[in-house]
């Protein structure tokens, strides 16, 4: 393994942006087609993108029945336009953008810290930053939130560089980057940033506070100017509704309006409390916070005590003295953190702006840690060590032996059984990419197990490294697929396309206050569903889930009937519900 490690740094220091590229695109590209959609999200926005091929309304396209998309669409140009190569929209080319992505933040992220900071410290926090639970989830998804983060984040390391040059010239560059994130999800991702730099600038103490303010308007207003051409060609399409979304995402959601009051008919998002954020954070940074926590158990408080306590009447002019790259990271940390908090809706990946900073900070840590308490980095190393080995164990043991005849007689809930099932068939008839990742966390292990007690504590931490991604390829090439696909509604659309003539005559209903919307069905249906209850068709075919057709019934009685034609033989899919297609029967 040491000779790995050598061969490793050598051709690191030879080619290091090569490094951190070949890094992060193994981490992502392989994977993207991996794995049916199995969650609302990600068939939700490629359904966008459907839509524009399909339409040729690039603007503002419908996702699901006449459901208009409320954020900007450039994500769902991108996609729509790698779309064009394969013909459609699949799995890989709806979550390349986020791909891209996390790609360009590693590279941007690497060659700040790399220009001004020591190479082991550029790669350490970079490899950190990639390989976080978050950060890795996030950019082998369809989701709009790492192609925003891109933009946000790249335009923040442009703030830090334009500071670096004493905010001389016009950055031709920003105002770009702000817009490109505004197209992405609105005006958050001007304000943001803005927010950021201009408190970062105030803390330095070396500009007036105008100079700031016009400054940031000076970047901000063209920034501005690419969303609104937008905000009007949608307007012209949409009217006042398209408005009231607007006004109901960008601001009926920060100030935490409901969604009566604000006459939508969907929830705004997940509820949470103030401090939400705190173990979000360390959450999406696992397993390398494993260290802080470790580190709050013995931290030298009295010493931090001491440190803190002569900021005490010098707080702005310490402030101002520390290492700017320091001060930067903190600023962005603390600011995109708060602002976040303020908002009663909240989700985890609303906060990936902070991570490239957070991982810098976190390598601070490591550093101090290193050299003053390397225990730490052993403790780490053997819970990788643990979990990897559990893993290999486990897929071992099962291909041997059948997991559902043993464990189904304990386990009596039906989705787990179900889960037992597929992973038991996973286990025992795994795919060529299968037995590959197995092959290589199995190298992995063995080659850290025997260096575990290396005295050299920067090895242990660099075949950590090493294991915990070869643990992400074994996850992401054999066991996420396995889940992903089993709870895929791709099968069901498969089977009943073959049998019927569903498309432009396929109907659902529409109304997020009293139902779910079968997201992915649409999407592996080509994204034709119509709305029933505005259209009130004369005949076609109708899909809803088996519990919500009693009260569809009701509801029309006396006008329709819905003759049952098949449905899904369980709940396990993206939509977790029996979902049911009927043919329409006007009375």
């Amino acid at each position: 393994m040491n000779k790995l490690i050598e061969s490793f740094k050598a051709f690191y220091f030879r080619n290091p942006y090569w490094t951190v590229f070949l890094v992060s695109a193994l981490l992502t590209l392989p994977w993207l087609p991996l794995g049916e959609f199995y969650s609302k999200g990600e068939p939700r926005e490629a359904a966008l993108a459907t839509y524009m091929l399909n339409s040729g309304n690039w603007i503002l396209p419908t996702g699901y029945a006449d459901e208009i998309a409320y954020k900007p669409p450039f994500m769902h140009w991108f996609i729509a336009l790698f779309s064009l190569i394969t013909g459609r929209v699949t799995e890989m080319t709806a979550r390349m953008p986020s791909a891209l992505g996390l790609i360009g933040i590693s590279l941007g992220f690497f060659a700040l810290a790399f220009k001004r900071k020591s190479p082991s410290r550029a790669i350490l926090a970079t490899l950190i930053l990639v390989t976080g639970f978050e950060m890795h989830r996030s950019g082998i998804e369809a989701r709009v939130d790492m192609f925003l983060s891109f933009f946000m984040i790249s335009g923040l390391l442009a703030m830090y560089k334009w500071e670096e040059k004493e905010l001389r010239g016009f950055p031709v560059l920003l105002p770009l980057l702000l817009g490109g994130a505004a197209l992405v999800k609105g005006p958050v991702g001007i304000l943001l940033p803005c927010l950021v730099f201009g408190i970062y600038l105030l803390l330095l103490q070396k500009y007036s506070l105008w100079k700031i303010i016009y400054k940031n308007v000076l970047v901000a207003l063209p920034a501005l100017a690419i969303l609104l051409v937008w905000y009007v060609l949608a307007y012209q399409q949409a009217g006042e509704h398209f408005l009231q979304l607007v006004y109901a995402e960008n601001f009926g959601r920060f100030l935490g309006q409901d969604k009566k009051a604000l006459g939508i008919s969907y929830d705004l998002g997940h509820k949470g409390p103030f401090w939400y954020y705190i173990p979000a954070i360390i959450t999406g940074f696992l397993p390398w916070s494993l260290v802080l926590i470790f580190f709050l158990f013995i931290a030298p408080y009295r010493k931090m005590r001491n440190y803190f306590g002569s900021y005490k009447g010098q707080f702005f002019s310490k402030i101002a003295g520390l290492d700017r790259m320091l001060l930067f990271s903190i600023v962005s940390v603390v600011i995109i953190l708060g602002f976040y908090a303020i908002p009663s809706s909240k989700r985890s990946v609303y906060i990936i702006p902070a991570y490239p900073f957070a991982a810098y900070l976190l390598t601070l840590l490591y550093e101090w840690v290193m050299e003053n308490r390397p225990s730490l980095i052993r403790i780490l190393n053997g819970v990788v060590l643990s979990v990897s080995g559990i893993l290999l164990a486990l897929v071992t043991i099962f291909y041997f032996v059948n997991l559902e005849g043993i464990l189904s007689r304990f386990v009596h809930k039906q989705k787990s059984l179900y889960d037992i099932d597929l992973f038991s068939n996973g286990f025992q008839h795994p795919t060529f990419i299968g037995y590959v990742v197995w092959v290589i966390l199995l190298a992995a292990f063995v080659y850290v197990w025997k260096i575990k007690r290396d005295r050299n504590i920067r090895i242990v931490l660099v075949s950590t490294l090493a294991l915990y991604i070869s643990t992400l390829f074994f996850l992401e090439g054999f066991a996420y697929p396995v889940y992903k696909n089993g709870h895929s509604s791709r099968p069901f659309a498969e089977q009943i396309s073959t049998k019927y003539d569903l498309k432009g005559k396929t109907y659902v209903m529409n109304d997020l206050n009293s139902f779910f919307n079968p997201y992915g069905l649409n999407f592996y249906l080509g994204n034709y569903f119509r709305n029933f209850d505005k259209e009130q068709p004369s005949g076609g075919y109708f899909i809803t889930a088996d519990e919500y057709i009693g009260q569809i019934r009701e509801k029309y009685k006396g006008k329709y009937q819905f003759v049952e034609l098949e449905r899904t033989p369980n709940a396990n899919n993206d939509y977790q519900k029996v979902i049911v297609l009927y043919q329409i029967v006007k009375l």
